[in-house]
């Protein structure tokens, strides 16, 4: 394995409620950086970073699980924290060795209460947050509602910078005047 610079490590923690896609982007990211030849599904209990029998048997994550990507010469190490709040202690956990915190939302429900909590921890702890919009091809998905909550509840601070295709084609003309 190679020997990487401190400079080149970011510790990245994975949050949200149950059900907004942590476990499952989690395999995503392993398949794209070549890590694992195929993504497991939470649904055949087959995924990286839930594997104790009692995730499987629950099908939702218990405890913290740390993977490492390496993408674009940096070392990657990545959290898929618990979702329930019946296991915050293993997401707080994560946050203090973390650089960054990626708070996923399902864009069916937008902010939800874990949301929120999660949110306030990483501001207690002054970890910057990044709200990734998930789930983006629901049935009730809707990502324009979904951004004008984050805003509303945080401020000015929140920006999209990056929209996928499916949002792209969906927005009027003129908002990109």
């Amino acid at each position: 394995m190679r020997v990487y610079q401190t400079n080149e490590i970011k510790n990245i923690a994975l949050l949200g409620n149950d059900g907004s896609g942590k476990t499952t982007l989690t395999e995503s990211l392993l398949y794209e950086a070549g890590v694992i030849s195929r993504r497991g599904r939470i649904t055949q209990k087959n995924t990286v970073s839930d594997y104790f029998p009692v995730e499987q048997e629950y099908g939702y994550s218990v405890f913290s699980t740390v993977y490492n990507v390496e993408w674009n010469n940096k070392k990657l190490n990545m959290i898929d924290c618990p979702g329930s709040d019946d296991f915050v202690g293993a997401a707080l956990t994560a946050l203090e060795v973390t650089d960054t915190c990626v708070i996923l939302l399902n864009g069916q429900y937008g902010p939800e209460v874990g949301t929120q909590n999660h949110f306030r921890y990483t501001e207690k702890l002054k970890k910057p947050v990044i709200f990734l919009v998930n789930q983006l091809d629901g049935e009730k998905c809707d990502y324009h509602g979904t951004l004008e909550k984050l805003k509303d509840i945080y401020g000015p601070k929140v920006i999209p910078i990056q929209l996928s295709m499916k949002v792209l084609t969906s927005m009027p003309s003129s908002t990109f005047c």
